[in-house]
């Protein structure tokens, strides 16, 4: 495997480290069926039967198991059954490549998030640590209570230790400042050269209510540079029961569910399906709390580039990942393909 250019580095995991989780989540047509026995180092450690009513991935896995670490090969043992009733066995062996030497820190719940950034960002070098951006003579807590005021939210504390912290960039991507947090409508009528009324580019008339409202009363924290504009943002308000999740795929799921209490929900928007903003939910559709959306920039943005394997032979995991969200679907009957997603651009939302 080549992570970052080189090899993969030879960090020990550090004592106590708990071992990840995978689910295996078949994107099938709708009528296949899969049924298949999951062996880690040769020896079955869970059984996968799925049989698929709807087309494509789905945010819940078919089945869950542990991803201890150091193993070494993953293989599938089993048959599968295509849309017109035709049955074929299969049997396929991986050797497995594990990211957790490099993103390990992100998941160590022992440290604060802002320490846990700056370790992963020494061992990735994908993401770039310093000093907050401030302006003279002004503390990053006077910063973050000013932007506070004028914003009329009182921001989740992770949030204030992550900006109150450091200045944090990936690529051409950033945390904005403490004293240049804003609404998405800011960020979209200024840096995205939007109208706020006024022509077919207007927010008025490419946003519905909802999602116009939505943007309205957010905060944009982390703003996104690359094939257009976007941002994480978190809405203090919250979801309405039943609103989609703007997730790719996961057809036929019954929509976002209010928490309680409510901390708001945190969501990402792009220019490019600027009316669908993609909410952060748990595995109950419920709204993920600061620390993991937080989390998920690094996920989406710095982890997605970390490596791929080499060939179909290989299958990249990482066993500190809670739970790493494999994507398991044929080729042809007997080709069974496993792919890592949890660090997919557009899965990672998952």
């Amino acid at each position: 495997m080549r992570i970052f250019g080189k090899s993969a580095p030879a960090q020990a995991m550090p004592q106590g480290a708990k071992n990840g989780k995978a689910g295996i989540h078949p994107w099938l047509a709708a009528g296949e069926q899969v049924n298949a026995d999951v062996l880690i180092d040769g020896r079955t450690v869970a059984r996968l039967e799925h049989k698929a009513v709807l087309p494509g991935l789905k945010k819940l896995p078919a089945v869950v198991f542990d991803l201890p670490a150091g193993l070494q090969r993953f293989e599938l043992r089993g048959s599968h059954v295509d849309a017109q009733g035709r049955a074929t066995s299969f049997k396929k062996r991986w050797a497995v490549l594990d990211l957790a030497p490099v993103s390990h820190p992100l998941y160590d719940q022992s440290q604060p998030l802002i320490d846990r950034v700056r370790a992963f960002a020494h061992l990735s070098r994908l993401v770039e640590v310093g000093e907050p951006h401030l302006p003279a003579g002004i503390t990053a807590q006077a910063a973050l209570l000013e932007s506070e005021t004028r914003l009329n939210v009182r921001l989740p504390a992770v949030l204030r230790e992550v900006l109150g912290g450091a200045n944090v960039e990936i690529g051409n991507s950033y945390f904005l400042p403490p004293h240049r947090l804003q609404t998405p409508v800011d960020l979209l009528t200024g840096l995205g050269g939007h109208a706020l009324g006024g022509g077919n580019q207007s927010l008025n008339t490419l946003l519905p209510p909802a999602v116009l409202a939505r943007y309205q009363r957010s905060v944009a924290v982390f703003v996104e540079i690359g094939d257009g504009l976007g941002a994480l943002a978190w809405d203090p308000d919250g979801v309405a029961p039943g609103e989609p999740p703007n997730t790719p795929a996961d057809e036929g799921n019954s929509g976002a569910r209010p928490a309680i209490p409510n901390e708001g929900v945190w969501y990402w928007l792009h220019q490019e399906h600027i009316a669908e903003p993609g909410l952060l939910l748990d595995d109950e559709y419920k709204p993920q709390d600061a620390e993991s959306a937080l989390t998920n920039v690094f996920k989406r943005l710095a982890l997605s580039q970390a490596g791929s394997p080499e060939s179909e032979n290989q299958l990249l995991v990482d066993t500190a990942h809670p739970r790493n969200l494999l994507q398991l679907h044929f080729d042809e009957p007997r080709k069974p393909r496993l792919r890592l997603r949890s660090y997919d651009y557009h899965y990672s939302l998952y």
